[in-house]
Order: C-alpha cells, then sequence, then structure tokens
C-alpha cells in the first residue's frame, strides 16, 4: 500500500521521532552529540524551520520542528543523511544508520506543544538515562532552565503557554516538568488522533490541516463496518475468519480485511492482528501479494473496488 502523503504547510508543528537501524546506538560520544546539534543548527539557517526542543537518547533521538516553506521531508532527508555520512567516517562504519523513514506526528500547537516538549526532556528519565531531566545532558531542557545558551532553540511559544515571563517562566517550566516526571504520561505523542494517525489534535483541527495542506478529509470509518462487509462478502463468520489453518478462501479474506484497514486507517494493524490471531507481518505480507496480483487481474482489483465503496457509503 502506498504511503499516505505527508503533511506539509507553513506553520506546522510535528513531534518527530527517528531511530537508529536494528535498534543500534547512533551517538556513541560527545563528538557525536556536539556534531548533530550542528548540522540541526545549520539547518534551520538554511531551511528556515524552527525546533521547540530536543532530545537525543543514545539510539533515539526527538525533535519537535515548526517548518517554514521548506517540507519537514526535506530537512529531514538532508539532516539524516549529513549525520549518517559523518558518523560512519568518523567510526569508519558503512551502511545505514538509522531506520527507514522518520516517523512525525503533527500536532495542535495551541493544544499540545507545552505538554510535548515536558515529554521530550522527560524522555531521558522515562527510559531508565537519568534521574532528572536537569541531569541529562543531551536535551534542550538546560536551556529552557537557563543552564546552558542555545542560541538557535526557539522557546518564546512554550513559554507563552506557562504564562508568566523572565526567572518566574524559567522556574515555573522546570517545576511542570519534574511534576510529569511523578505521573504517566497523559498524551500518546507517538500517536495522531482517531480522526488521521499522522495529526494529534480534534476533528476541526484535523479538517483545518486537511485544508491548508490541500488533502481531502475523510472521516474515520468504524473497523466493524469494515469487518462486517468483508464476512458478508466471503459468507464468513468472524470466528471462521479467525481459525487457524491454511483454507485459501479465508486466508483471501483476511488479506482483503487487512487491507482495507490499511487503506481506511480505521485501526491499527497491530489491532487487527489480536483480533484475528495473526501476527502483523503476516497480514502485511498478505496485503502486498494481493496487491501485486490486483496489478495483473482485474477481477482481484475489482473485488476489492467494490468492498471500498460499501466502506465509504
Amino acid at each position: 500500500m502506498a504511503r499516505k502523503p505527508r503533511l506539509h504547510f507553513p506553520g506546522a508543528v510535528y513531534h518527530v521521532t527517528l531511530h537508529g537501524n536494528g535498534n543500534q546506538p547512533v551517538f556513541l560520544d560527545v563528538t557525536d552529540h556536539t556534531r548533530f546539534l550542528l548540522l540541526l543548527q545549520e539547518g534551520i539557517e538554511k531551511f528556515g524551520h524552527k525546533v521547540y526542543a530536543y532530545c537525543l537518547l543514545p539510539n533515539i533521538l526527538q525533535l519537535v520542528i515548526e517548518v517554514d516553506e521548506v517540507p519537514l521531508s526535506r530537512i529531514m532527508q538532508q539532516l539524516g543523511f549529513r549525520y549518517t555520512r559523518w558518523f560512519n567516517d568518523w567510526h569508519g562504519q558503512a551502511g545505514h544508520l538509522f531506520q527507514g523513514r522518520y516517523k512525525a506526528i503533527l500536532v495542535n500547537p495551541e493544544d499540545y506543544l507545552l505538554e510535548l516538549v515536558r515529554e521530550v526532556h522527560l524522555a531521558p528519565v522515562r527510559n531508565g538515562l537519568a534521574s532528572t531531566p536537569m541531569s541529562y545532558p543531551w536535551s534542550s531542557h538546560l536551556a529552557y532552565c537557563g543552564r546552558e545558551k542555545v542560541l538557535w532553540l526557539s522557546t518564546e511559544r512554550t513559554y507563552l503557554q506557562i504564562e508568566e515571563t523572565g526567572i518566574r517562566a524559567l522556574m515555573k517550566f522546570h517545576a511542570y516538568v519534574n511534576e510529569g516526571s511523578a505521573e504517566e504520561a497523559r498524551v500518546d505523542f507517538a500517536r495522531g488522533s482517531e480522526y488521521d494517525p499522522r495529526i494529534l489534535g480534534d476533528e476541526e483541527f484535523v479538517r483545518g490541516v486537511m485544508k491548508l495542506s490541500r488533502q481531502k478529509y475523510q472521516p474515520k470509518v468504524n473497523p466493524e463496518k469494515v469487518f462486517r462487509i468483508v464476512l458478508e462478502r466471503y459468507k464468513l463468520t468472524e470466528e471462521e475468519l479467525a481459525a487457524a489453518g491454511k483454507n485459501r478462501l479465508h486466508s483471501e479474506a483476511r488479506a482483503y480485511l487487512a487491507w482495507l484497514y490499511l487503506e481506511t486507517g480505521c485501526e491499527t494493524m497491530t489491532a487487527l492482528g489480536e483480533r484475528l490471531g495473526r501476527d502483523v507481518s503476516s497480514l502485511s505480507s498478505a496485503v502486498r501479494r494481493l496487491q501485486l496480483k490486483a496489478k495483473k487481474d482485474e477481477k482481484v482489483a475489482d473485488k476489492y473496488q467494490k468492498m471500498m465503496n460499501r466502506v465509504r457509503r
């Protein structure tokens, strides 16, 4: 299945995460961290975006970025490419450093920016790498609390949500982040909303994002409806669909169901796998085989389209 397009418009704010390939470390020493931050600064100077927060964990990096005219994809492509080339040269390595594409959730900054910055700063604590956010040197928390200067870091918009200025804002922000370490995260910033997995915000915000990025908003599809359509088409019960074995008809129905799940975004493949007692990789492989078959066989493509038409009604 083709991935949904990236969402872009000037002023969009994203929570970006990027993992090391195979969970390998991407920062081995002080020089690595320093070089990455230098490349991040050079990117800001070249492309004109803003960075509201960052955290460099050994095998994961997190950024909060507001873009201007240059899309996030170009920003991250250059940053990842330049750092990978430098890292491999410096450490005498070769090959991919990062695991596939970065993940980016477009967030409503009015509702989530302050809390998102807090969670980025709490990542070392939640991952057992530091006892407090202040004791971890490779996040923007020290800069927010006035302990170091990072001139290219944009903090004003975050401080506005503190509703204080000067030293009182620094102190209030520090206390706010520390309070968060004593409780579980209220929001999962690695996921979007029920309306669109790429966007974190209410339905009105999602509609606005779609309009600004010139994409059509499609209300979330009920996964129960998708299930019912496939079961009716194949005259099966859910128990039969989830039954063990290699019945060809049942396998085909599961493949179409997984394909519809992917295209509509009605629910995650993980949720579907748990419901059917199948692992995600087998479902994904079945979808890819079915999609390839649909390109050559009009009957396969027509069957999918008819079920999709029913889903969209």
